[in-house]
């Protein structure tokens, strides 16, 4: 159970809510120790498609989420509460309520009282913004960035990325990582499955067809490349949208 008195007194849901509106893309959420939202902002609440956000204040993501999108948020959320650590700019696919997926980072930071109890979970989700943030980073990664959102469906040598950012190929992937919590094959691989959510939901074409137009050998290996990702598979992804 949460303290309401304690969220009221430092109105999570009013101002901080319209401070991460009044930032582009951000999305702003509280929760309380039992994982049910407190406050949340108004883009969220537009982002998984509800009308007032205030219909959803004390539903657990499990209401409103599919089951197997809840259950990755859970084991962050209880990690957070577990250790008293936070989860600061976590890389990952965020569906929108049409079924569109967009890059974005994730902090989770375990909410404290004045006594120093955890009493709940604040985070915010960011645009990735096709990036990575910092000059140097996207001096360094930038081409090959280029390069890997242009090329998703081909198969691009990790060799070539290292080339275009003049870095050998242990020190372009361990950047790499550095900055986006994955390997440049993981990326890849995130890349053609964002490719794939807009197709599914946005076109009419086969499996099969959408399957080669993101660069998969055939329509088997699209739906295991996209279940591993998405955690469902393509026809139960459109069949959602």
């Amino acid at each position: 159970m949460h303290d309401d008195a304690f969220f009221q007194k430092y109105d999570l849901g009013g101002v901080m809510c319209e401070v991460f509106d009044d930032l582009p893309g951000f999305l702003y959420f509280v929760k309380d120790c039992d994982l049910r939202l407190v406050a949340i902002n108004r883009r969220l609440a537009e982002k998984i498609a509800v009308v007032d956000k205030q219909s959803i204040i004390g539903m657990t993501d499990y209401d409103y989420l599919p089951s197997h999108m809840a259950d990755a948020y859970k084991e962050d959320d209880l990690w957070v509460l577990e250790t008293g650590k936070s989860i600061r700019g976590k890389v990952e696919l965020v569906t929108s309520g049409k079924g569109l997926v967009d890059w974005s980072r994730t902090t989770k930071t375990p909410l404290r009282d004045a006594k120093g109890e955890i009493v709940g979970i604040i985070g915010v989700t960011r645009p990735f913004e096709r990036g990575v943030s910092g000059r140097e980073a996207k001096e360094v990664l930038g081409a090959a960035l280029q390069l890997m959102h242009d090329s998703f469906h081909e198969n691009v040598p990790i060799s070539r990325l290292a080339k275009v950012s003049h870095l050998s190929v242990s020190s372009f992937v361990r950047r790499f990582k550095k900055h986006f919590d994955m390997t440049p094959k993981e990326y890849m691989r995130h890349l053609r499955v964002q490719e794939a959510c807009h197709m599914l939901v946005q076109t009419t074409k086969t499996l099969a067809e959408i399957g080669a137009d993101c660069g998969y050998s055939d329509q088997s290996h699209f739906s295991r490349e996209f279940s591993r990702v998405m955690k469902e598979s393509p026809k139960q992804y459109r069949g959602r949208f």
